[in-house]
């Protein structure tokens, strides 16, 4: 009785630890990578002796009962074998620390705390693995080949729980209480946290394994559904072929119908065969056997099948429907002649046909004359022709003239559309629910369509897909069987928690050797000092100083520049003022996210320290707006050197995370006192001639003068402008279009629309000029939209015009800016013009910069798998202007590259261009993209083009860019001059 208390508190505590260690296993074989438990048996037996080996025993026989729930095996002998091995495992550890290290004892001396943490309680834990894995394995609960993964896991978990658990019941119960139980806050708490975190870190691990097997889980069977489907629409499409066949061509001999279904008998494996069954009146059917028999095939019959397969001469019927075609003939003679619409397997589906006029499909059958269990079904499709009411066959509106048949093997057509699937990676079944219980499977294990019983935890590894096939709804079934359990490894996992058992031990070890309440108050107030120290640092370098680049903020920097003016006004020196912004940051900012624009920024602010002397004083006063003092300037020459240096570093690529990027930006520099008394005019000045360098191309810098005030704002006055064109009713915005030629047929093959902006009192508006405003200022939100609606608009006029034949087939190319492209909103902006357009959306196509290229990341690229998959194409403009990489290139899911017009300068005759283009076009082809040369305007360039494989031109030597009337005009001549064939551009002179 006195043992009994501690026998029972050892084993609900082994108990409850076992059980917590069983939610962090990995499945399937649920050996837990931490086992609490071990922990707790070890110190158990050190605190209270080997009277609790019972309760160890008794606690671990608890854990197994509900391991041995949860992986779903069976008791047996074995089950024995882990709780004796767990007990005798904590014996010889607990022995082992008494007799090396000695206890009762504080363990507070390093080579104490070394020898328990890292070789008693390690080497300990040994005992119980290699004791009960070999046990599992020659039962058969483990494989023989899994013996050396399942000894591993199990020794790492028990030597975890081990060195976590055996030190914290030691500081709780350990003896002398004196020594151990100050170490509760310093040694239990830290370790407990550290437990807390390894758990954290495991239960991540192991849930993502988790997240992404599942994922291809789904994937892997949403793709075999889909395989599966379109092999049965194709198996549809080949009989709604063949009976259209034989409503415009019933009158064939059974050769002409065997050459005729043999590409599809060829091209899709599992059909076993087509027949043909014509309407027979019964007044017909003498005639018309005797005429089958004398057409090559002697003896024939109109037969039936009773239920047992016997086949017999066809009782008398109003109307019989005999196969009397077949393919391929030679395998399947025995079918001839049988009435489809007498056969037990078959009447309901033939009827079904005829009521429906839509293919039926019947329920499984076995397929006797195959070998093995192959199952099998017959899709049937009624073939009517015009009525004719004195016809006694009469049956409606349309005569039936027969029934088209095709016997599909499933076995074999699984097999050659899936091809072979391992049932220990995953187990396939084929049913369909609404056939009799009993011949529901089509495909699959015997038994397989019924319910599986597995537990919850298992019945995230079933799912189900409908199929349809004919008329009837059948079922995919998936199971993951036991290697596709293995893919989610367990590396991971394993490698955190023998990181987390080194971090434990040394943490545990280092914890254990602390002692002295003065040394830990020493430490204590040390750390406090230091704590405010840094945070009274931190207050004054967030008074005066940018978090992100640490550079002077804008108080702090005006604060100096106040005082540098004050004595440059005695010394009778000049000052310079350098205002620098990133050009286009905001769509870098957001193409490659807030992370990577953070990291450009610091970069740019240490490029630009680099460039500056000692006395200069760089800050950052706005996103990534730069001002930059430089006091001291003898003239304007010495502001001039250092804008020029800035320009320069800036022009440099980035490398931002193993992606290239290049930034330019644009300087502003006011002088002091030429430009301005006071700061306030200085920096608006500066402001002032950065704009002026921005408006001239960016990526340049400018000294202020009086009239930039001016261009400044006619900038502004551009924006406006353009905003004001966008509203309704302006009619200032229109779209041209210019025709792209098939170099090979001399055919137009597609359109690009090019966007015209005719100002009410400035003109005609270069898209070079409001393009860029447009993207600065942000307006290209509301341009690019509006440009796919009106593209969108006319693709619909013209297709539902007079002249649709002329636009049939025809696509149309969009430019998108990068900056639109990068956008959050583009694609519900183009997914709403896509909504809007009655047409196909494979009638638009979207052209990008190469630009966008550089900022290939991730979401960018999604973001173009994304617009293929709604059917429209993705064509690189003016390739070689830019950035471009082949490693972007073959990722990326364009169908069509456009060479620059600066490239066809001086061809023929070019030498490097020729080169360029060559290589273009060769390069273009490996990777399977079009490609489109733009800027054609002489019969040379056009002739070296076409000689060098270039699938299409365009440019004014074939026609202008013109408004939607007039290029229907032009293509109605093209039509017109080509009569029956589609428009042929002519080359217009040059």
């Amino acid at each position: 009785m006195p043992h009994l208390l501690p026998n029972l508190l050892t084993a609900l505590a082994y108990a409850i630890g076992g059980w917590l260690s069983l939610q962090a296993a990995i499945p399937p074989d649920y050996i837990s990578v931490l086992f609490i438990a071990a922990g707790i048996a070890v110190g158990a037996v050190l605190v209270h002796g080997n009277r609790v080996l019972p309760g160890v025993w008794l606690g671990a026989m608890a854990v197994q009962g509900l391991a041995h729930q949860q992986a779903g095996l069976s008791w047996g002998w074995v089950v024995w074998i882990a709780p004796l091995g767990a007990a005798l495992q904590a014996w010889v550890t607990a022995a082992w620390i008494r007799r090396r290290i000695g206890y009762p004892s504080a363990l507070d001396q390093p080579l104490q705390v070394v020898m328990l943490m890292f070789v008693c309680l390690p080497l300990g834990s040994m005992v119980n693995p290699t004791l009960s894995v070999p046990t599992l394995t020659f039962d058969g609960v483990i494989p023989w080949r899994e013996l050396p993964g399942a000894w591993f896991t199990w020794w790492l978990g028990d030597a975890l729980g081990a060195v976590l658990f055996t030190p914290l019941l030691l500081v709780c119960c350990g003896q002398p209480a004196e020594a151990w139980r100050p170490h509760l806050l310093t040694v239990a708490l830290p370790m407990v946290l550290a437990m807390g975190l390894i758990g954290v870190m495991f239960q991540q691990i192991n849930s993502s394994h988790q997240r992404a097997l599942h994922e291809q889980f789904d994937k892997t069977g949403s793709d075999l559904a889909q395989r599966l489907q379109r092999r049965f629409d194709a198996q549809t499409d080949s009989v709604e072929a063949i009976a259209k066949l034989m409503e415009l061509a019933p009158r064939m001999s059974q050769a002409d119908f065997e050459s005729a279904t043999q590409p599809w008998l060829r091209r899709y494996p599992g059909t076993q065969n087509f027949g043909w069954s014509p309407l027979v009146p019964h007044a017909q059917r003498q005639a018309f056997e005797q005429g089958v028999a004398d057409s090559g095939m002697p003896g024939f019959v109109i037969l039936g099948r009773d239920q047992e397969g016997r086949t017999t001469p066809a009782p008398v019927a109003p109307h019989y429907l005999p196969i009397t075609w077949v393919s391929p003939l030679e395998t399947n003679r025995p079918v001839l002649g049988l009435d489809v619409s007498m056969l037990p397997a078959t009447a309901a589906a033939v009827a079904a046909t005829v009521q429906s006029r839509r293919a039926e499909v019947t329920e499984g059958i076995r397929l006797v004359q195959e070998t093995g269990e192959q199952r099998g079904v017959v899709m049937y499709l009624a073939v009517f022709g015009q009525p004719h009411a004195d016809d006694p066959s009469h049956l409606g509106p349309r005569q039936l003239k027969g029934v088209v048949s095709s016997v599909f093997r499933l076995d074999d057509a699984l097999q050659a559309v899936l091809g072979p699937i391992d049932p220990q990676q995953m187990q396939l079944c084929l049913f369909d629910p609404a056939a009799p219980p009993d011949n529901q499977r089509l495909a699959g294990p015997a038994g397989c369509e019924q319910a599986p019983l597995t537990s919850v935890q298992e019945q995230r590894w079933i799912k189900s897909w409908p199929l349809r096939i004919g008329q009837r709804e059948w079922t995919l079934r998936l199971q993951a069987g036991p290697a596709f359990w293995g893919l989610a490894g367990q590396n991971s996992a394993w490698a955190t928690s023998i990181t987390g058992l080194v971090a434990v031990a040394i943490l545990g070890a280092f914890l254990l050797v602390i002692t002295g309440v003065g040394r830990r108050t020493a430490k204590l107030v040390e750390e406090r000092t230091q704590e405010l120290a840094h945070s009274n640092a931190t207050l004054a370098q967030m008074a005066h100083y940018d978090a992100l680049t640490g550079l002077p903020n804008r108080a702090f920097w005006t604060e100096r520049a106040e005082a540098t003016l004050a004595a440059s006004r005695e010394a009778g020196k000049q000052v310079g003022v350098v205002f620098l912004d990133v050009d286009r940051f905001k769509h870098i900012n957001d193409s490659l996210g807030h992370t990577q624009g953070d990291q450009l920024l610091v970069t740019i602010s240490a490029r630009i320290h680099e460039c500056l002397r000692s006395r200069d004083v760089l800050a950052r006063i706005g996103g990534d707006e730069f001002v930059v003092l430089l006091p001291a300037l003898r003239d304007q020459e010495g502001a001039a050197t250092v804008a020029r240096k800035i320009s320069r570093v800036l022009s440099m690529p980035v490398m931002l995370e193993g992606m290239q990027v290049k930034v330019t930006a644009s300087l502003g520099v006011a002088m002091f006192p030429a430009h301005g008394e006071t700061v306030e005019e200085l920096l608006r000045h500066a402001d002032t001639a950065m704009y002026a360098a921005k408006a001239a191309g960016r990526n340049q810098w400018r000294f202020f003068t009086a009239d930039m005030h001016q261009r400044v704002s006619q900038r502004l006055a551009l924006e406006t402008g353009l905003r004001m064109a966008l509203e309704p009713g302006a009619q200032e915005l229109a779209l041209v279009y210019q025709p792209q030629i098939d170099t090979a047929t001399g055919r137009v093959m597609g359109l690009e629309a090019l966007l015209r902006w005719n100002h009410p009192t400035l003109g005609p508006v270069p898209p070079s000029t409001f393009i860029p405003i447009a993207e600065d200022s942000g307006v290209i939100e509301l341009l690019g939209p509006w440009v796919l609606r009106e593209v969108c608009r006319q693709i619909d006029a013209w297709l539902e015009g007079p002249d649709a034949e002329h636009f049939a087939g025809l696509t149309v190319a969009v430019n998108v800016s990068a900056a639109e492209f990068a956008r959050p909103q583009f694609l519900d902006h183009l997914q709403a013009a896509v909504q809007a357009l009655r047409a196909s959306p494979r009638t638009l196509e979207l052209e990008i910069t190469e630009s966008l290229l550089v900022q290939a990341a991730g979401d960018i690229i999604e973001r173009m798998h994304t617009i293929t998959e709604m059917g429209m194409g993705l064509s690189l403009d003016d390739f070689g202007t830019g950035y471009s990489s082949l490693g972007y290139l073959k990722r990326l899911p364009l169908s069509k590259l456009k060479i620059d017009r600066s490239f066809l300068l001086g061809i023929p005759g070019n030498p490097e261009n020729e080169a360029i283009v060559r290589a273009t076009l060769s390069m273009a082809h490996d990777l399977g993209l079009m490609v489109v040369a733009e800027g054609v305007e002489t019969a040379g360039q056009r002739d070296f083009l076409q000689a060098h494989g270039c699938n299409a031109c365009q440019g004014w030597l074939y026609a202008r860019a013109m408004p939607a009337h007039e290029l229907a005009a032009w293509l109605r001549q093209q039509h017109e001059a080509m009569p029956g064939r589609s428009p042929r551009a002519a080359p217009q002179p040059t």
